[in-house]
This record gives structure tokens, sequence and C-alpha cells, in this order.
């Protein structure tokens, strides 16, 4: 018994060992391409263009679904498309851009409902990845609760750089996602001129999370503080997910409209798959046309309000 102990101790330490050290390594081949980078790009943005802004915040349905092109045209702002992944987590995507509000800025926030949910974590490798791979600046924004969520996700992360193909088979989803799939607003346009793919359909959606709620009204005192507003709208969500989750939306559209400042409804932004690209919150370049536009229809209908 004494023996299998010691070789059961010796095993655990040589694997530990040999995980700890994989963090040295420096960022693979595959990782360094990845749409993960553009965070780069959309801080840059944040940090240098002037005013008049319109901030969005969000996961991979704003970076998939805006045309601020449009915006740009329509409203004399110029668009910062902040979003790159629901997976990031709220609180991070949220204290990332806080830093960054300006006195004047209008910031919109169109998150996904599963931001708003109890099956929602607050993040997954993907975030890791940003403070791995990316740049270690980023580490200072995650709270304990953070690390301790991402911590299940080292052994994955530090598997991945023992995987041949991210040395030798170095080809990333490169017209779709990678780091410089981005326009000069943040638009991920990169799949506009393509076909649409196999949409996978979101399952039901889990029940709503009232502290997201608190997360929120966090964030919004910061803007207000900085003399800027903030808004929440819906995400483009493919129509046959919608139906699946109809009376969690209705409980997350009551939520938010008891707390905040909302334009439009979840109906208005529910979209045919013929719309949609790859995923339920992924449009195609008509998409992104459609749902642009219907945002801009609201807001200026809100500024007619004010």
């Amino acid at each position: 018994m004494r023996k299998f102990l010691i070789r059961t101790a010796i095993f655990i330490l040589i694997v530990i060992s040999i995980l700890s050290a994989t963090l040295l390594l420096p960022v693979t081949p595959r990782a360094s391409q990845s749409h993960f980078y553009s965070i780069l790009l959309k801080d840059s943005l944040l940090a240098n263009v002037d005013s008049p802004r319109m901030i969005f915040i969000g996961g991979s349905n704003i970076s998939f679904g805006l045309n601020s092109q449009m915006i740009k045209d329509s409203l004399n702002v110029t668009p910062i498309n902040t979003g790159i992944s629901v997976d990031l987590g709220l609180k991070f995507m949220l204290n990332n851009t806080a830093q960054y509000v300006k006195k004047g800025d209008v910031i919109i926030a169109p998150l996904e409902y599963k931001c708003l949910t109890k099956e929602y974590s607050y993040c997954d490798m993907s975030l890791l990845r940003i403070v791995l791979d990316v740049d270690k600046k980023y580490l200072r924004l995650l709270n304990f609760q953070q690390v301790l969520t991402l911590c299940p996700a080292v052994i994955s992360y530090s598997m991945s750089k023992l995987n041949p193909g991210a040395y030798f088979n170095v080809k990333v989803d490169h017209l779709v996602y990678h780091r410089n799939s981005f326009n000069r607003y943040g638009d991920n346009y990169a799949h506009w001129g393509m076909e649409n793919r196999i949409i996978r359909q979101s399952v039901r959606l889990d029940d709503f999370n009232p502290q997201i709620i608190d997360r929120i009204k966090d964030f919004e005192k910061i803007v207000e503080e900085k003399g800027a507003r903030l808004y929440l709208t819906y995400p483009s969500y493919l129509d046959a997910s919608f139906h699946k989750s109809e009376d969690i939306i209705a409980t997350i559209r009551a939520e938010l409209e008891k707390n905040f400042t909302v334009l439009g409804t979840p109906e208005r932004y529910m979209m045919p798959d013929s719309l949609m690209f790859d995923t339920s919150y992924h449009t195609n370049k008509k998409g992104a046309d459609v749902r642009t536009a219907r945002l801009i229809e609201d807001i200026k209908k809100l500024k007619r309000c004010e």
C-alpha cells in the first residue's frame, strides 16, 4: 500500500509539473491567429477614437451582427464594436469597457440571453486565452471568483499546447475566426460574402439570473458618473432557438425593462435562418444590415422621446 501511494504521488507530481511547464511555453502558432486577439484592436478604438462615440458591448451577436458603417452614416457618431465572445463573461466585458468610457459616450448593450441566465458562468477558456495568450495585463481585471471559475480550464489550456496540430496545422478558420477578420469599427465582416453554414440551434435557456441586474447596475453607475449613458437592447437570435425559450425571454424582457432603458423588443430582433450565418446569434451580411437598420430606428425613436 505504501509503495502504491508513493507511486501515485510521484505520478501526480509529474503530471502537475508537466502542466505547469506548459503554461510557460510561448503562444502556439495556431492560437496566435485567433479572433481573441481582436481585443487589442477594440481596446485601441476605445482608447483613441474621439467623440461623439457609440460603444456596443456584448458577445459575438454584435461582433457578427452589426454594420457599423450604417450607424455612422445614419447617426453621425463613430461606432465601436467591442464584441468578441459571450464566453469571456459579462463581468470581464463590462470591466474592460468601463476603463475607457468618456464623457458623452452612448453605450448600447445587446447582451446574449445566455448572459442573463443561471446556466451562465463567469467565463471559460476563452477568457483564459485572453489573459494568458493575448496579454497578461488583463489579469488585473479578474476577481477571485473569476479566477476560481477559470481553474478547471487550465488543464485543457495546458494540454492544447501539447497538441502537434497547434504547431504544424496552424490553419485557423482564417476567413471568419481570425484576428484580422475585423474592420476599422470592430465588426467581424470576413464572412459577409460567404454562403450560410449549418446553424447550431441553441438549447432551451436556463432560468433568469436576477444577480445579473445588480452587475449591470454597477456598470451603469460607473457610466453615468463619467457623463455617459447606457441603453440595453436584445441580441439577434435565430427564431427556432427563440421559440424554445419564449417564456424565459419574456421574463428577461420584463426584468430589463423594469430596471433599465431598453431599445426595441426581443421579437424585433428574432431572425429567420436565411439571415443567420453559423450559430443562433451570428447573422450573415443581410442579417447584419437588417438588424442594424432596426437598431438605428430604435435609437432614433429613443432620441425623439428624450
